[in-house]
């Protein structure tokens, strides 16, 4: 089955399908007239899907250009991304002794021992957990055993801490049963 379509200034007109194709001209359309044949889509018997239609991109050279060149990506330091805002903490578990240097920007639990100068984002001393030594952070939770001086922006001191030092804070919560021997100053 064949679609006439009537072409009269460059818009096409559809007219009713014919099931024959004849050389004479309708009476609808006009003398010299160009007729237009459009052939139905030709479906293959053993695929019976449509034909797919390919459609093109513009060559690149073509697209708008702004006046300002594409700047590369900043570069971000390697610790980012390695310990993202929301990242698990790191972890030492209960029977293991660390002694040393940590400078990190994530969050370290300690449940075993910790001894030396730590710098982290977050700093969590668990119920059997121990850390002696210099601490700086945004945010200690003790619960554990510490003794040492630390400076941080949050301290938390839960019933079952023991705290042995000076400790320098801004934001303190401190639950009953909790032992504090030393020093804690607020930082204004």
């Amino acid at each position: 089955m064949f679609k006439i379509s009537k072409i009269r200034n460059n818009n096409v007109q559809e007219q009713a399908p014919s099931s024959l194709l004849t050389t004479s001209t309708p009476d609808s359309l006009e003398p010299d007239t160009p007729l237009a044949i459009e052939s139905p889509p030709v479906i293959n018997e053993l695929n019976p899907e449509p034909p797919l239609i390919a459609m093109s991109t513009p060559p690149i050279e073509n697209l708008p250009v702004s006046g300002t060149p594409i700047a590369p990506a900043p570069r971000t330091n390697m610790m980012d991304m390695l310990a993202p805002a929301n990242s698990k903490p790191s972890i030492l578990s209960e029977g293991f002794s660390f002694r040393g240097e940590i400078n990190a920007k994530g969050a370290i639990h300690v449940e075993g021992s910790l001894n030396g100068q730590i710098q982290v984002n977050e700093l969590t001393i668990g119920a059997k957990g121990s850390v002696e030594g210099v601490v700086s952070c945004h945010s200690l939770h003790i619960k554990g055993k510490f003794a040492g001086t630390a400076i941080c922006n949050e301290l938390i001191v839960t019933s079952s801490a023991s705290v042995d030092g000076h400790v320098v804070y801004q934001t303190l919560s401190v639950q009953k049963g909790a032992s504090i021997k030393g020093e804690l100053l607020l930082d204004k």
